[in-house]
């Protein structure tokens, strides 16, 4: 049964999905079948769906056709991405501008979490703030925050807004958040989401040192999986499996539950393929407790 967490007036699930896998980085795309996990995760009790503008404008749109029947039980997460001259642009226009597109694509009136997704050096942080405070005045966002952005500018965001959630990679082989963001998303009030919370795939427990990639999978050029970093991974997978055997858990269910047990992170997002189909899903399965 899944469980959930309450954050300010969002209650989440505690296993999340994220859509990263619909901006082809992973490989090929295929509508139909990521409509069926998406549904599949809905049946499993999943209610946060995170996705972002820079995913392609099918991400936004396959999402919000998904869920547009059942949109007051779901909680919608989206990023700002870029300005009209494809930088990136946190400028007030633009904010605004980027929020109505959103909005269209996921065919809905107001976004629950809308996210900063990368830094803009050129715009003031007020600027973007006020922007955001605006769009909660008028009802098109419930609650803001930000992702990956540099430690400090977090913390800007966290003192010139009302940011409720930070965004942030965490895993147990991608550990950096746990000593920089987290303690200090708590020091202000924000709660974490966390993503690639089996390091894309690397604990799983189906990645070994002869797995071949998609050449347009991201992971071929991802530092993770390269040299003695990705030796290391793999030793920490084997680690997970070896704890999972004990409580008859698979080492993705160990992962993500040492994601949802880290002081202040709400809901761990897994991020399926385009190509798994609703009945290998494991990772949705990832509800548990020790």
């Amino acid at each position: 049964m899944m469980r959930y967490r309450s954050h300010n007036d969002l209650e989440v699930s505690e296993v999340g999905m994220g859509c990263y896998a619909l901006s082809g980085s992973y490989g090929s795309v295929n509508p139909e079948k990521y409509k069926s996990v998406l549904n599949h995760a809905l049946d499993l009790g999943i209610n946060l769906f995170d996705t972002a503008a820079t995913y392609g404008e099918e991400a936004e749109k396959l999402l919000g056709e998904v869920v547009s029947p059942i949109r007051e039980d779901v909680v919608l997460s989206t990023k700002i991405g870029m300005g009209e001259d494809g930088k990136t642009s946190l400028a007030y226009e633009d904010v605004k501008n980027a929020c109505e597109d959103s909005l269209d694509r996921l065919s809905t009136d107001y976004i629950d979490i809308y996210l900063v997704h990368f830094d803009d050096p050129e715009t003031p942080v007020k600027e973007t703030v006020k922007a955001l405070e605006d769009l909660k005045q008028e009802g098109k966002i419930r609650h803001y925050g930000v992702s990956h952005l540099p430690t400090e500018r977090v913390k800007e965001y966290l003192k010139k807004g009302d940011v409720s959630f930070c965004l942030m990679e965490l895993s147990a082989v991608s550990r950096q958040s746990r000593k920089k963001l987290l303690p200090l998303c708590q020091e202000f009030g924000a709660k974490a989401i966390a993503f690639s919370v089996t390091g894309r795939g690397v604990l799983s427990g189906k990645i070994n040192e002869d797995t071949e990639f998609d050449p347009s999978d991201i992971r071929k050029m991802d530092p993770l999986f390269k040299k003695e970093r990705f030796k290391s991974a793999l030793r920490i997978s084997k680690k997970l499996e070896e704890i999972g055997k004990k409580y008859e858990k698979t080492s993705t269910q160990v992962a993500i539950n040492w994601v949802l047990s880290q002081e202040g992170v709400v809901s761990a997002l897994t991020g399926p393929s385009c190509e798994l189909l609703p009945a290998e899903a494991g990772s949705f399965h990832a509800h548990l407790r020790f």
